[in-house]
């Protein structure tokens, strides 16, 4: 089974926290998956489950294989208050790192977060 995680925020290519992961990063593909919004918490966002249709995020998908990496990456995800879930892509589990609800920040209305970012 492949080790596969969805990543929306810094991790994407090219962006601030993919550099310290990229040689155990493997790409796979990336899509926009429905019934999520984007918030702008600054410097990265947060995704949150609305299971609306009509919202939409563009994630892209990497697999990892070292245990160390995915610890990391946890740890780093979780210190900022995301929790990890499960979810289906194509016929496939795959990972993803959440908040539970929005609070009061700024939507990353086309849900695209390195268009939003680098604006």
């Amino acid at each position: 089974m492949k080790n596969l995680f969805a990543f929306y925020g810094s991790l994407r290519s090219g962006l601030s926290n993919y550099d310290a992961y990229a040689a155990f990063l493997r790409y796979q593909f990336s899509t926009w998956i429905t019934g999520y919004e984007m918030y702008s918490l600054g410097v990265f966002p947060f995704a949150i489950r609305t299971h609306l249709p009509h919202e939409k995020i563009l994630v892209e998908i990497f697999e990892i294989e070292n245990a160390e990496i995915r610890k990391q990456i946890d740890e780093l995800e979780f210190q900022y208050g995301y929790h990890k879930d499960t979810i289906e892509i194509d016929g496939q589990l795959v990972t993803i790192y959440l908040f539970n609800e929005k609070a009061n920040y700024p939507k990353v209305n086309e849900g695209d977060w390195a268009k939003f970012f680098r604006g």
